[in-house]
């Protein structure tokens, strides 16, 4: 060890100005494709939203994938409800289920949620706030498990659907406190009961889809009741964040109805887990079984997307990546993978260019040193073998010596 030591610090010494440059040139390309890859790898790691299928078993391999659809699709709950059941079919089909399991049992191999965004008017005493509203279903939390600041998510199967989410921003406004849970606000003039209060997504490309603004979290047909559902209520309604404070003579409107629109439409998002053993499978599955159209429907592997392989795909299309031909409008937490999808299939064609060129600088290396070379291939074989006779022959001594012991 002390011998190879000493021949590689005479190597160094004896090397040229031009060749130390070269060598430090290699070096750096390396410590860039191995940065690069620390960097995505972290980053992935906090995209939360596009990991269910890591966490959702240790013992089967799992994928998520999203379904995106126009609000002129009129996906309602009764179609989610259609879908869940011709996704049930077609697991038991495929062996991967019981007939008797549901994605509430303890048995369950999937999982689902869906989910609609638009506005609502907030009300607290004589305070007003317009906040972005996210109308959702199924195991909502699950899939989108945001820091609690206080509280609990409210269960999936709840057939109460007056349970709501506040962000920081929302609940400072209107109580100014985050320690609110069992409280209640006005919505249409009905009570709605906070169940807990979260950290509302604040990364830069987060705020750039437009997600600035205050958010409550609330049944898809509370939404579709007392609020408004707009897939485009980001980019389009200038009222978001405006609070206003009424007039003591007014009186508060609390005598709204507590009727839900069970039929309402407006559901531009359905989110699968479920078994995933071979690339695609669990994509393919949900467009087969459920007869997606996908020149209306964005179907998405979310546990693939950040994979190099999907990336290298991206690059080969990267000039029309920004071409939206389908009717569909994507909610904050997609547009926030998309841009991260973007900024990694860059990054992967910087690590391929850095490959190549640390390619190109060993070729040259060997080439340089087969034409200068001192010794010739029959040389070269000459001392392979004695160096394996002289391996051979002290495991044979080896062995002679601990014959006896």
């Amino acid at each position: 060890m002390r011998k190879i030591g000493t021949n590689i610090l005479n190597f160094i010494k004896n090397l040229k100005l031009r060749q130390i440059i070269y060598l430090l040139v290699m070096v750096v390309l390396g410590l860039i494709i191995f940065g690069i890859d620390v960097y995505h790898d972290r980053t992935v790691d906090k995209q939360y939203d596009q990991l269910e299928g890591r966490r959702w078993s240790d013992d089967t391999r799992c994928g998520q994938v999203s379904m995106f659809f126009s609000e002129n699709e009129g996906v309602n709950v009764d179609k989610i409800n259609e879908y869940v059941y011709n996704i049930n079919k077609g697991l038991i089909a495929d062996g991967l289920q019981e007939a008797d399991a549901s994605t509430q049992a303890g048995n369950a191999v999937w999982d689902y949620c869906f989910s609609s965004v638009g506005s609502v008017d907030t009300v607290k005493d004589l305070k007003t706030v317009t906040a972005v509203a996210i109308g959702v279903g199924g195991n909502y939390f699950q899939f989108h498990p945001m820091r609690l600041v206080s509280g609990n998510y409210f269960p999936a199967d709840t057939v109460m659907k007056d349970y709501v989410i506040l962000d920081e921003d929302l609940a400072w406004q209107l109580f100014g406190s985050d320690n609110i849970v069992g409280m209640d606000i006005l919505i249409g003039g009905v009570p709605h009961y906070i169940a807990g209060v979260v950290k509302r997504d604040s990364g830069k490309y987060v705020k750039a889809a437009g997600m600035v603004y205050p958010t409550i979290f609330m049944s898809f047909e509370s939404l579709a009741t007392y609020g408004k559902i707009d897939a485009s209520v980001l980019s389009t309604n200038g009222t978001l964040g405006v609070s206003s404070v009424a007039k003591k003579s007014d009186d508060e409107n609390g005598n709204g109805t507590s009727d839900v629109d069970t039929n309402a439409k407006g559901v531009i998002c359905m989110e699968v887990v479920m078994p995933n053993m071979v690339n695609n499978y669990a994509k393919n599955f949900v467009i087969d079984k459920l007869s997606l159209n996908t020149t209306q429907v964005d179907v998405v592997d979310n546990s693939a997307r950040f994979d190099n392989r999907n990336l290298f795909n991206l690059i080969g299309k990267f000039n029309t990546r920004g071409m939206q031909i389908k009717p569909v409008i994507y909610p904050y937490w997609e547009n926030n993978a998309r841009a991260y999808e973007n900024i990694f299939a860059v990054l992967l064609l910087i690590q391929i260019v850095c490959a190549v060129i640390i390619f190109i600088m060993i070729a040259i290396i060997v080439v340089q040193a087969y034409r200068h070379r001192k010794w010739t291939v029959g040389q070269l074989v000459q001392k392979l073998a004695d160096w394996k006779y002289d391996l051979e022959s002290n495991m044979k001594y080896h062995n002679q010596k601990w014959k006896y012991f």
